[in-house]
């Protein structure tokens, strides 16, 4: 059986590698390919952000959890594992999605930045987007996966190649679906260059300024914004200056960092969804179409958790 995965971001290459990888036949069909997908733009850290529900977004990502640790060991995969602390203002009670990592604690005293009460210390995988989607795009190839860069304005032109289609397409789906439901949140971020620091730091409590300072292979993510409803992704001078500003309190080695060592500014929407929609529906009797989309600031994070249950419902529903 041919099965299309619509869309090329790490959610349809994901499924798409999925569903290769259980026997099925796969072409991806995508406007946008690798480095110019949402996904690229990702800082990225494991970490369940703007995804929900929670029960079903901590069986997700712990799934995703247990395949990164072992692509650490894959050298071009471009993903590490490394120690996040994430940050609280007052005393919290343990995160939801405590049991989808390993060894969560909380914070010590002397691990907080000023001014914060609390935090959560735990070990996550850091993936650099730019090394590991185009590595996703080798496998996937590799084994036999056709990509094939086009545009879908309708779903009746997959159904005509297949009676079996998977809707990987993020923000797209507005459009190709028309779900209301989904809506964008605009990140900005900022690249520097690598100057030795390796802890994760996080601090998500304020409403639409996130901060964020993710060390990868060859350099480090500073960010962010968490901007609902805004469409543009044009780049904000204001919005880098935020970002330094946020960074710099988190830590000192961030309070200067000038012109030179700023690799570059980049802009992405998440697609946020009230649920993550992970689901199948017949639109006539003899096609299947399934649904991978939605998945807010947590692509990443519920990728290789999403793309099993897809296999799943192929398995369990695909006509035969």
């Amino acid at each position: 059986m041919n099965i299309v995965v619509i869309g090329c971001g790490v959610s349809g290459l994901t499924t798409g590698l999925r569903l290769l990888q259980a026997g099925y036949a796969v072409s991806i069909w995508a406007r946008d390919l690798p480095p110019h997908t949402t996904s690229n733009v990702a800082a990225a850290v494991w970490y369940p952000y703007k995804a929900y529900p929670t029960d079903k977004v901590t069986a997700w990502s712990a799934e995703a959890y247990r395949v990164f640790k072992q692509f650490q060991s894959v050298a071009d995969s471009g993903v590490i594992m490394a120690s996040v602390l994430e940050v609280k203002r007052a005393l919290s009670p343990d995160p939801w999605w405590a049991t989808a990592v390993e060894h969560v604690r909380h914070a010590r005293s002397d691990e907080l930045p000023p001014g914060y009460a609390d935090g959560y210390v735990f070990t996550a995988p850091v993936i650099d987007t730019s090394i590991y989607l185009d590595y996703l795009m080798r496998i996937f190839q590799s084994q036999g996966g056709q990509i094939v860069q086009r545009t879908v304005v309708d779903l009746a032109e997959a159904f005509a190649q297949s009676t079996v289609v998977v809707n990987c397409s993020g923000l797209g789906a507005r459009e190709l679906v028309h779900d209301v439901d989904l809506y964008p949140s605009r990140g900005q971020i900022v690249r520097i260059r690598h100057n030795g620091f390796r802890r994760v730091l996080l601090d998500d409590e304020i409403p639409g300024q996130v901060s964020y300072i993710v060390p990868r292979t060859h350099d480090i993510v500073l960010g962010g914004t968490d901007q609902e409803h805004n469409e543009s992704t044009a780049i904000s001078a204001d919005d880098t200056q935020a970002i330094l500003r946020g960074c710099a309190k988190l830590a000192p080695e961030f309070a200067v960092i000038t012109a030179a060592d700023i690799l570059d500014v980049v802009c992405g929407l998440r697609p946020v969804r009230t649920t993550v929609r992970v689901e199948g529906e017949r639109p006539t009797p003899e096609r299947l179409l399934i649904h991978n989309y939605g998945h807010g600031g947590a692509g990443i994070t519920l990728s290789w958790g999403c793309a099993a249950e897809v296999v799943a419902l192929v398995q369990t529903n695909a006509p035969v």
